[in-house]
């Protein structure tokens, strides 16, 4: 963090340090607040909420005193801002040419427009930058999109420097759509005034070259920024009066003599700052007690399984506060109870939440397109009239919560690497969804009501399996947002194919090694601004594996993984036919000679095929039962340059042998001398290998021509679920 690092690292330069107190100073009629003096980035925001001609929450009048320190050490020659609103603004825009209006399931409304205009920019009491003021667009050639600013600067701002511009600004809001808007008296107000990009100097987030990170505001993608305190003063109409939600502390409210109310909220160390209004909320508010929801023996088994001291799992209290509408009250205690879930189960599995507040919203009828979205220590949520047994809202609000801690606290680029948040969050939901709540249960639903539910529960990671099924890989993850092929691309990418890939990840590497990577990663880069790289590196420094050929194949790559069980037969192993030389003499054995042998003296040669179907590979186990109830296991036990080692632990004999399978080959046949006929033999026996592609084909009983059978399973459970999820989606 710029203004972090800059702070610690303290230089005898006072000359710098003084520039930055006399910028503040210059600016004291807006000065904030004591508790944020020792930041030099700083953002002070005083807007005041309007109804439009038709009387909706529609119209903002703002200013914003943003106080920016370079804490690079390069010299910046300008600064450059987002103008999310304007994506909304006409049909010319890179969000309208991408999206076709459409988004998450929602159409825009032709006509209610939205847009945000620089009313005047200017250094306070200096030089006015509003004419310096130029649109671009550094991803895509379009001219008519207006979603990025640069503003050149009047001087070059030299390392440890820092600037102030005093913005005056006018929003308009759209018909919700795309995570803000209005709709009758609601408004979610979100990227609504001028954001600053984010500057990366060279290194940061591996990047060769220094420069602004401010992409456009592009169908698929949300959004990337820098942590600074927020202080934000809100004047709303009298009759939001108790009918908010903002990021932050509510630090004051008052009533003004023009019948208006004005609230003042301060959060520091956040990246953002979003707010809501709506005259039909019910505001229920009820304390997070870890004493409460944490028991000391959940503490002392944590503390084991992640090699941390007891000490560093204590989680602190939250104030959490539910706007909900009225026909949903019945499902309050859902709704918090879903809430308490996950502030404590991301808190002990990655850190405590180091917020004091949360607030979540229930978005009214016709307003869905805010719903589902996360802000700093503000998510929105989404639920039904009946809101049955298929967990929502409960999953909606784990989901949306998660993302304080994936983009929220580590705060990587989602127009960049969609994956590290979206994937992460849809991992970590899941684990929290199957611990607290068991698997999925599936409604019927026609015209939107469910009729009944199958009695089927769906492990929560064969949830995230099925629906990467649903559609072809045809970008790796680390696809920029905009740049899939399609929303399907990006939508299967982002979410359930990195939760799918970091599932199996965790069971190669194992549960408990696995929850220190998640745990280390998060920690490290908590407040700061991660990539791939970095995530590969604390993976292999934490589980103490070269994993290059995962990260390569599954995160870099497109290459299905598929391995299938070809064959498993058994045949007696008896004295070969034929002329043989021996002791001076020639002597022929006859095939009929064989034929007397007793059963008790029988052997068997058993071969056990497996082929590789797609392009990727893994460390596969595979398992052979045998009719005498011996095992034979093969494992891996090292991965080399050219191919995979295995070890062999053959359970009739008790011997090991070791086999080798090159990376080249596309499949590998096993042989073993046995005194029993094979059963059945399975790869990947504990559905370890979750992005296996095929999973009807891993397992087959034993074949002798005709007579054998592919083993259905678990093969037959997988396409019943995949059956029964696929009629949810089209009903």
């Amino acid at each position: 963090m710029k203004w972090f690092a800059c702070f610690v690292q303290r230089t005898a330069d006072m000359k710098k340090i003084l520039s930055v107190v006399l910028l503040l100073i210059a600016s004291a009629f807006w000065a904030p607040s004591a508790s944020a003096t020792q930041y030099l980035s700083y953002c002070r925001i005083d807007a005041r909420l309007k109804l439009d001609e038709r009387n909706r929450p529609s119209i903002i009048e703002g200013r914003e005193l943003l106080t920016w320190h370079n804490g690079s050490p390069d010299t910046i020659t300008e600064l450059q801002f987002h103008l999310y609103l304007n994506a909304f603004k006409n049909e010319k825009s890179t969000f309208f040419r991408e999206s076709g209006g459409r988004l998450r399931g929602d159409r825009f409304e032709s006509g209610e427009w939205g847009w945000i205009d620089i009313v005047k920019m200017q250094i306070p009491g200096g030089e006015d930058l509003t004419s310096r003021i130029e649109f671009i667009h550094p991803d895509d050639d379009n001219a008519d999109d207006q979603t990025v600013i640069r503003v050149p600067l009047p001087a070059p701002l030299k390392p440890g420097n820092s600037v102030t511009v005093d913005i005056e600004f006018n929003s308009r809001l759209p018909r919700v759509f795309a995570r803000t808007g209005y709709w009758n008296s609601f408004a979610m107000v979100a990227q609504w005034f001028p954001k600053i990009g984010v500057w990366e100097t060279a290194g940061v987030r591996r990047r060769a070259n220094s420069g602004w990170n401010c992409h456009q505001f592009h169908a698929n993608s949300e959004f990337y920024a820098d942590y600074i305190p927020f202080d934000v003063t809100l004047t709303l109409p009298a009759v939001y009066k108790d009918k908010i939600g903002a990021t932050g502390v509510l630090k004051s409210e008052r009533a003004n003599e023009d019948g208006s109310v004005t609230y003042n909220y301060f959060e520091d160390r956040v990246h953002d700052f979003a707010w809501t209004v709506d005259t039909n909320f019910i505001k229920i508010v009820r304390e997070f007690r870890a004493e409460e929801w944490v028991t000391p023996q959940e503490i002392v088994e944590l503390s084991r399984k992640l090699n941390v001291p007891f000490e560093d799992l204590s989680l602190g209290d939250v104030s959490v506060t539910l706007l909900i509408q009225p026909e949903h009250v019945s499902q309050t205690d859902r709704h918090f109870r879903a809430t308490f879930e996950a502030i404590k189960h991301f808190g002990l599995w990655y850190g405590a939440y180091p917020y004091k507040t949360l607030t979540v919203v229930d978005p009214p009828y016709n307003a869905e397109g805010a719903g589902g979205m996360e802000y700093p220590t503000l998510i929105t949520a989404g639920t039904r009239w009946w809101a049955g047994r298929d967990q929502n809202p409960e999953e909606v609000i784990i989901h949306e919560f998660g993302h304080q801690y994936w983009y929220g606290l580590v705060a990587t680029n989602e127009f960049e690497e969609a994956w590290l948040d979206e994937g992460f969050n849809t991992y970590s939901t899941a684990r929290i969804l199957g611990k607290v709540y068991g698997g999925s249960v599936l409604p019927f639903t026609m015209w939107g009501v469910p009729w009944f539910y199958f009695p089927v529960e769906i492990p929560r990671p064969y949830e995230n399996r099925i629906l990467t099924l649903r559609g072809p890989i045809l970008d790796s993850l680390r696809t920029p947002s905009w740049k899939h092929y399609d929303s399907t691309s990006y939508g299967l990418n982002s979410y359930p194919r990195t939760g799918l890939v970091l599932s199996t990840l965790e069971g190669w590497l194992g549960e408990d090694v696995f929850a220190r990577v998640m745990r280390t990663y998060h920690q490290k880069w908590r407040f700061g601004h991660p990539t791939a790289e970095d995530f590969f590196d604390i993976a292999g420094e934490v589980s103490g594996q070269d994993l290059t050929w995962f990260f390569a194949q599954f995160i870099n790559g497109t290459a299905t993984l598929d391995y299938e069980l070809a064959a498993a037969k058994s045949r007696p192993e008896r004295q070969a036919a034929g002329v043989f030389d021996g002791n001076g003499q020639r002597t022929e054995v006859k095939a009929e000679q064989n034929s007397g042998a007793g059963p008790e003296s029988e052997r068997y040669l058993t071969e056990v095929d497996v082929r590789r179907l797609g392009d990727a590979w893994f460390p596969v186990e595979i398992r052979i039962v045998m009719k005498n109830g011996k095992t034979i296991s093969i494992t891996p036990s090292a991965i080399g340059q050219r191919g995979i080692e295995y070890r062999i632990e053959n359970g009739e004999d008790e011997s090991v042998t070791t086999d080798f399978w090159a990376y080249e080959d596309r499949w590998k046949r096993f042989r073993f001398s046995t005194a029993a006929e094979v059963h059945s033999a399975a790869v990947d026996p504990k559905r370890k290998v979750l992005l296996d592609a095929n999973m009807t084909n891993n397992s087959r009983a034993e074949t002798t021509g005709a007579r054998g059978a592919v083993r259905w399973s678990s093969g037959a459970m997988f396409w019943v679920q995949t059956f029964l999820h696929a009629l949810s989606f089209f009903s």
